[in-house]
């Protein structure tokens, strides 16, 4: 009886964990990172390839399963004395050869056709005056003449993004318009990344010396359609699938409806995507996302950005011979900070010459909270300015552009939700969040460096925060 138990014990210990197993890895295929919930043209073709590759096997594992399960029923022993037979010996058959070469040929043909075609449609962007073509992939020909360019340079270990069309730079997060094709060229600073969309765009690497390229389009139809608890599929207006980013609005409703870590989309225009190949101690950090957006709010956070990021149009020392107009931002010294510090003031009616800001005569305002100023001062005497750039493109910064920080989703290159209590840990010690980013353990970065020394700053690192945030 005991020896039964044991048995008993046995199986059962090693087949629940099995169960376990098996079950944890069954999930719904609309989760963050899946390549079998496709939302867009290339990456349709790429699962439509993958599931015929699946049944092709099938059927292959079917049809050998089949005929091994068939000779081993037909052809057992059925008796002792058969089992001490030796059955005649051979060596092939030329008609059954022949045949399994023919129908390992044709098998290979129905999968390199599509396969090669999937090739050329990945690496290539339709032509426009390709009208056949066109109709084929149910492509407006205004989608392919309006594309839009965004060179995507991978660095250890975020995403820079540049849409050389508008002249604006930006990092980890990719926004882009539903209506258009997105040509995506690929390049790397240092070592081996990998550029992985898997909803959209599918996989390509980037390699040291060479450039590479994929591109995209989006089914908005299939953006603004989702799947309830119940495993229904339902549709929701554009503007709760794809909430404007220019203004905050996708941010706000990301934060409110999910945790980050929940495992499916809180927005259908939300796509997560991820470096696909190892690249150091942070690679699994390395994460970006792709916000999908109308024409209108796309436009609309273009030129938010082009504003922020051209020079003439950044505050500038109030001068008494010059006429201000209501909403005009000049800096001018302010005491209340320090005796040679300078803040920003706003407008707020039409000034004359030689009307300096003065709080007191309700002609000017402060543009910002003191902690705003006083974080924007720190950011400076921290020597974060030597890394990160913000309201300019600084392409060869060596951290992530920070103009509009304070509207984007995510930071520590889309590791983390960038909201007010993960940003203070992150200044407080960045390695125990990502280790081995390079902010923490970059050149030059030692026990002596300002930014390792916060974790017992807390009004610095809170104005700090308050500064970052506020770049809206």
């Amino acid at each position: 009886m005991k020896i039964l138990f044991t048995k008993l014990q046995t199986k059962y210990f090693i087949i629940f964990p099995a169960l376990i197993l098996f079950f944890g890895g069954c999930s719904r295929i609309d989760h963050k990172q899946s390549a079998l919930d496709p939302k867009g043209l290339v990456s349709q073709n790429q699962y439509d390839i993958f599931m015929l590759s699946v049944w092709i096997t099938i059927f292959l594992f079917c049809a050998v399963g089949g005929c091994l399960l068939y000779v081993l029923w037909k052809y057992r022993a059925k008796t002792p004395e058969e089992a001490m037979e030796v059955p005649p010996q051979s060596h092939g058959n030329s008609k059954v050869e022949v045949s399994l070469i023919i129908a390992s040929t044709v098998i290979l043909v129905i999968l390199a056709i599509p396969t090669l075609q999937g090739v050329v449609l990945m690496n290539r962007v339709p032509d426009p005056n390709d009208a056949s073509t066109l109709e084929k992939l149910d492509l407006n020909r205004s989608a392919i003449d309006n594309a839009i360019t965004v060179n995507v340079t991978g660095k250890r270990f975020f995403w820079v993004f540049e849409y050389p069309q508008y002249g604006i730079v930006t990092a980890n997060e990719l926004v882009f318009p539903t209506s258009r094709a997105v040509r995506i060229n690929l390049r790397t600073e240092d070592v081996i990344h990998s550029f992985w969309l898997p909803k959209l765009a599918g996989k390509m690497d980037l390699m040291p010396g060479q450039e590479n390229f994929l591109w995209f389009i989006a089914d908005q139809d299939k953006i603004i359609t989702r799947t309830d608890d119940n495993g229904n599929k339902i549709k929701t207006s554009i503007d709760e699938a794809m909430p404007s980013v220019f203004n905050g609005q996708m941010r706000e409703r990301i934060f409110a409806k999910q945790k980050f870590t929940d495992e499916f989309e809180a927005v259908g225009g939300l796509f997560y995507g991820q470096c696909a190949e190892y690249c150091g101690n942070s690679h699994a950090y390395m994460s970006f996302r792709a916000l999908a957006q109308t024409d209108e709010d796309f436009d609309s956070w273009v030129k938010k950005f082009q504003n922020a990021q051209n020079p003439n149009l950044q505050p500038s020392s109030y001068n008494p011979e010059n006429e201000y107009n209501k909403g005009s931002l000049v800096s001018f010294p302010d005491k209340s900070l320090g005796d040679s510090d300078v803040r920003e003031f706003r407008a707020v009616k039409t000034i004359s010459k030689g009307q300096a800001p003065n709080l007191a005569k309700k002609e000017w305002v402060k543009a910002n909270s003191d902690d705003y100023e006083k974080g924007k001062k720190l950011f400076s005497s921290l020597q974060c300015v030597q890394c990160h750039a913000i309201n300019r493109t600084g392409l060869g910064s060596k951290g992530p552009n920070l103009t509009l920080f304070g509207i984007r989703t995510s930071l520590a290159a889309g590791w983390m939700r960038n909201d007010e209590e993960n940003l203070v840990k992150w200044l407080k010690n960045s390695n125990d969040v990502k280790f081995g980013n390079l902010m923490w353990n970059g050149e030059g970065v030692d026990d002596t460096h300002p930014l390792r020394n916060l974790e017992n700053e807390d009004e610095k690192v809170n104005q700090l925060v308050t500064y970052l945030l506020g770049l809206k």
